[in-house]
Formats: structure tokens, C-alpha cells, sequence
């Protein structure tokens, strides 16, 4: 674990699954997602505090083309950056609610490439 000024920074990877929700053409249309997220987290009072900081990019792949009334993505392959701050809670800090940004694009692969941003309320439970 190294040290950044007070406390200490640390990696772990952010496995996930999500399912949005979008309007299409005729009605909303449900599109799944599975991604990885390599993630920094800066933890506050030299590791005591069980609040933190947290950023991270990573990739992720749909089930199918993003395509809505307003945005049309070109490739179910996607990157991802996120910026978030949290808290940790339970016995054992097993227990994580956290407030992010987070951005999807293909990093120009493919045009169209418009992105989309979400602000999530994320929580994560620690095996």
C-alpha cells in the first residue's frame, strides 16, 4: 500500500454489472452491461476515517448497441472513468455507499462516440 500525505492510497478492482434503461424509438429498452474498473481510493486520517476518495478507469462491454432518442453509440465496447467519495460501515467496514461520477465512451474507436455520463449512488459489499 503506498502513502499519499495523510493517508493511504490503495487499489482494488470494481467488478460490476448494470442494467440502464433508456426511451427508444417505440417505448424504453433495457440494455445490461458488465464492466471492470481499476480503482484508486484514498482513504482520509492516515487510514483511519472510513470515508474515502476514489477514481478509476476501466472497460465494459453491452449486450447491445446503445441506441436511444437522442444518443447512438457505434460499439457495445465501452471505456469508463469514475470519480467518486464514499463511506464505509459494518463490523468489519464490509458495507460501502458511495456517490459517483462516471463517463462511457469507446474513446473515439468508432463515430458516432457521444459518451454518456451518470451520477450513481453506488452500494458494494466486501467478501
Amino acid at each position: 500500500m503506498a502513502r499519499l500525505r495523510e493517508g493511504p492510497l490503495s487499489f482494488n478492482w470494481d467488478l460490476f454489472v448494470s442494467q440502464w434503461r433508456a426511451p427508444a424509438m417505440e417505448g424504453h429498452r433495457s440494455f445490461s452491461q458488465l464492466g471492470a474498473i481499476a480503482t484508486l481510493r484514498y482513504r482520509f486520517s492516515d487510514g483511519a476515517s472510513r470515508w474515502f476518495a476514489e477514481a478509476g478507469i476501466g472497460a465494459t462491454m453491452m449486450d447491445r448497441v446503445y441506441r436511444t432518442t437522442t444518443r447512438e453509440f457505434s460499439t457495445t465496447f465501452q471505456f469508463t472513468e469514475v470519480l467518486g467519495m464514499g463511506y464505509s460501515f459494518g463490523a468489519r467496514q464490509e458495507h460501502e455507499l458511495s456517490l459517483r461520477l462516471q463517463h462511457f465512451s469507446n474513446a473515439g474507436i468508432k463515430k458516432p462516440n457521444p459518451g454518456e455520463n451518470f451520477v450513481r449512488l453506488r452500494y458494494a459489499y466486501r467478501f
